[in-house]
């Protein structure tokens, strides 16, 4: 009788966590299917370079650029809704060859994370790679910071001085960093695909 009643007490236990577990995921499944409503709709978003400048001093090499950052409809209305995006500023040193793939001889990856803060009122830009960061009141102004590169130290005396080499660098949403109710949107929404393409030109050395 214990024994029958304590496998029914168990088993009422066990119903339960399941029907709270399936409460919980259908609970998100609507939500996301509602703000997804939202982040699905609207303009493409788009990441170009605006503007770029390499230059060599006291044996080194230097990089100052910046892109031009304009969010979705989609991917607005979740800054809008404090879900933070992080940006991808990839930046590569390539040796360049007349018949084979260029080789990549260093490589960096400066990342930004542009959050909203609805309390303040203000737009906040952290710079991932150094703990910097920066607030602001208009949108346009923070994803501006969060597309600058400034005083970039590309190469120092590492690099061979025969072989030519390149400057190669691309802008892009990293989806893989958003919460995942949004991430699965954005896996089938072309709004959220929003990389850049390769800018090149040579490295005069």
């Amino acid at each position: 009788m214990f024994a029958q009643t304590r496998l029914t007490s168990a088993f009422s236990v066990l119903t339960a966590a399941r029907s709270l577990r399936l409460r919980v995921a259908v609970l998100l499944l609507s939500a996301s299917c509602c703000f997804s409503a939202q982040v699905c709709a609207g303009h493409p978003g788009e990441f170009k370079l605006a503007d770029a400048r390499s230059w060599r001093a006291e044996g080194s090499d230097y990089l100052n650029a910046q892109f031009s950052i304009d969010l979705s409809s989609g991917a607005e209305e979740a800054v809008q809704n404090g879900i933070p995006l992080v940006f991808e500023l990839q930046v590569q040193v390539v040796e360049t060859h007349t018949w084979w793939w260029d080789s990549v001889e260093i490589e960096f990856t400066e990342r930004r994370l542009l959050q909203y803060h609805a309390l303040s009122q203000s737009y906040q830009v952290k710079d991932l790679n150094s703990g910097t960061q920066g607030n602001y009141s208009r949108l346009d102004d923070a994803l501006r910071a969060a597309g600058i590169i400034e005083n970039l130290l590309l190469t120092d005396q590492a690099l061979d001085k025969g072989p030519s080499y390149s400057l190669r660098i691309r802008g892009s949403l990293d989806v893989e960093s958003l919460p995942t109710p949004v991430r699965l949107i954005a896996y089938v929404s072309s709004d959220w695909d929003m990389v850049s393409k390769w800018y090149k030109w040579p490295l005069v050395r």
